[in-house]
């Protein structure tokens, strides 16, 4: 496995827990906490979140406030790494050169995140450790769940970074069987998009679309808009 990335789990759940994936939240608060509310998570379920908390809404700091302590509340809790949460990590490290910082800003809606942390009376590094720590994948023995997606022929033991936060094509043209369903967000649907080979539930919550969970293996779908 790649340095600060988390080992492959067994899928081992108990029998009435429940496995579910959320996408793109991008500063939706309410959207966020309706969404929970319909799912009505139990201490023993596996909630993954599969990136791109902030940016775009409004409400940044406050979905990531929320985060934290849903985690501390449900302890099986996944939160991956999206491009976003990337961006801030770039910044921390003083890799983000001054195009890709303005493109954050302005294209990206950084300026809505920033604005997010000023109303809250910090900076945006009272959440470093949290957003460091976001790791880029998990996995359970049938589903491997990322922000975007992977590069079909490349093992999923040996996809690079940037892919998993990333990657368009030609992983979305693709039918490949990768051992594992690929469940991603990333690219905005209309729809939930659900294939043998990869399930795709980014229904573009940062803009005008709902945000969409969905349980494995049964498929049942909420939505909050």
């Amino acid at each position: 496995m790649r340095k600060g990335t988390p080992t492959s789990v067994g899928e081992d759940f108990l029998p009435m827990s429940r496995l579910i994936a959320v996408g793109d939240i991008h500063g939706m608060l309410h959207k966020l906490t309706g969404l929970v509310e319909q799912i009505s998570p139990q201490k023993e379920d596996t909630l993954v979140f599969l990136g791109d908390y902030i940016d775009r809404g409004y409400d940044s700091y406050p979905v990531v406030e929320y985060l934290i302590k849903f985690k501390s509340e449900f302890p099986n809790t996944v939160l991956l790494r999206g491009n976003h949460e990337d961006f801030i990590v770039s910044m921390f490290s003083g890799n983000q050169n001054p195009r890709q910082r303005d493109l954050w800003l302005n294209a990206n809606g950084g300026h809505l995140t920033k604005a997010s942390y000023n109303r809250a009376g910090c900076y945006m590094n009272v959440h470093q450790k949290f957003y460091e720590s976001l790791p880029h994948f998990w996995e359970t023995n049938k589903y491997f769940f990322c922000h975007a997606g992977v590069r079909p022929g490349v093992p999923l033991e040996r996809q690079k970074r940037s892919d998993l936060l990333e990657i368009r094509e030609p992983f979305l043209s693709a039918v490949k069987d990768y051992g594992k369903t690929i469940v991603h967000g990333h690219t905005i649907v209309d729809r939930p998009t659900i294939l043998k080979h990869r399930i795709n539930i980014d229904t573009g919550a940062g803009i005008h679309g709902p945000l969409t969970a969905i349980e494995l293996p049964s498929l049942k779908i909420w939505q909050q808009m």
